[in-house]
């Protein structure tokens, strides 16, 4: 076969080729220089932060039709509830998901978080757990036989929330905003820690997976403005895992920071 190297057949298909070429680049440049609808921006709630919480305890007994409450842990398991220092409760929340109903406005929240529960005992009681009587009970120690330098309860869940969520303005961070919805969890850690002097010496004894329930279930309500929020959450399952009656319910009363920023 016979190739034909005319000049004139060359530079006409090498034009075609860089005509094709330039109109190619062209079109790519204008595609590119075509602004594009930027991606809306996640919606903000406020499950996303850090909680810090006092903590209560109450006791309930009965049905919903015929139930009897009463305000406090029993008196013998020494808990104190009254001094946050010693019983308190931390919430970190790292991780969150807004998921728009009616615009900015009215929401679903989910997401992921940790709760970490400790409660204090006083020093004249040491807790156990009664196989005959399949609850926890307390030995109490006179304040003259042994000096107690700790003594509390600690538990640790990773927790999962179904929130409705209300607000007044379209940013997360400006205006009133309610939350209120159910959060579940499962105990990931506990212990029941004492350190005391008997004798001269030096006992320390740590019981780990003490019979805390492993798994919560609470009702939360938060009400609040801008990223701060008044936060309550009431356990719907006890706090032990035990047989009694009446049962034994925490509650829970604190500030939330939420982790939301400026939106442009």
């Amino acid at each position: 076969m016979k190739i034909n190297f005319n000049p004139a057949y060359i530079l006409l298909t090498c034009g075609l080729f860089l005509i094709a070429s330039d109109a190619f680049s062209n079109e790519n440049l204008v595609n590119d220089t075509i602004p594009r609808p930027s991606k809306k921006p996640s919606s903000e709630g406020y499950w996303g932060g850090l909680s810090l919480n006092l903590v209560s305890m109450a006791q309930f007994q009965g049905d919903l039709e015929d139930y009897d409450a009463s305000f406090g842990a029993p008196d013998h398991l020494g808990m104190e509830l009254d001094d946050i220092s010693e019983s308190w409760r931390v919430e970190l929340n790292p991780f969150e998901h807004r998921q728009r109903f009616i615009g900015e406005y009215i929401a679903f929240t989910t997401g992921l978080g940790f709760d970490w529960w400790h409660v204090g005992i006083d020093d004249e009681h040491l807790l156990y757990f009664s196989e005959d009587e399949e609850r926890v009970m307390s030995t109490f120690i006179g304040s003259d036989s042994l000096a107690i330098s700790k003594n509390h309860l600690d538990a640790v869940y990773f927790r999962l929330p179904l929130l409705v969520s209300l607000r007044t303005s379209r940013k997360g961070d400006q205006g009133m905003h309610v939350e209120a919805g159910l959060v579940g969890g499962y105990r990931i850690w506990s212990q029941y820690k004492t350190k005391y002097k008997h004798g001269g010496i030096q006992i320390e004894q740590t019981v780990d997976a003490f019979l805390i329930n492993p798994f919560q279930l609470h009702a939360r309500f938060a009400v609040g403005f801008g990223n701060v929020s008044l936060l309550t959450e009431v356990s719907l399952l006890p706090f032990f895992e035990e047989i009694r009656s009446p049962e034994v319910h925490s509650l829970s009363l604190g500030l939330q920071f939420a982790f939301n920023g400026k939106q442009n």
